[in-house]
């Protein structure tokens, strides 16, 4: 009896582990236009099907299949639409309207490609954008076309 009564004793704490853990994979944006599969992981490895009006969240892994195009909209009015047969890592994602000193966003674009247009974010601090590809890093670019993918 004696391991069931730590286990009883541990369980508010894991509860309080799994709670932070949501609390960091803030949402950042949503899922504004979509024609196809997209499916999203967490950090965690935790897949879900995403549909109009779903959240996408800092650390998402964000996945198209053939012929999905995927428009996400951002708290900051970015937009980036997601090409055919992608992968993208939504790495961090971090605005505040008050704090442009914080502003970051960091992207890993594992294959495929996007195309994005600023917000808020990109305006007023285009050094803090980050892309990383197989081929490269890219940053300081508000507005751009990445493609792995020939066109």
């Amino acid at each position: 009896m004696k391991p069931l009564t730590h286990l009883i004793k541990l369980l508010p704490l894991a509860v309080l582990l799994l709670v932070a853990q949501d609390v960091h994979a803030q949402a950042v944006g949503s899922v504004a236009t979509l024609s196809g599969l997209l499916v999203a992981k967490d950090m965690n490895g935790k897949a879900r099907v995403l549909a109009v009006n779903s959240q996408v969240r800092q650390g998402d892994t964000l996945i198209t299949e053939r012929n999905t195009y995927a428009l996400m909209k951002f708290v900051d009015g970015a937009e980036l639409t997601l090409q055919p047969e992608s992968t993208l890592v939504l790495t961090r994602y971090t605005y505040d309207a008050d704090k442009p000193q914080q502003d970051k966003v960091e992207l890993n674009l594992v294959q495929g490609g996007f195309r994005s247009v600023a917000g808020l974010l990109g305006q007023r601090s285009q050094d803090a954008t980050v892309v990383t590809t197989p081929m490269g890093t890219l940053q300081g670019s508000a507005s751009m076309i990445v493609s792995l993918t020939p066109p």
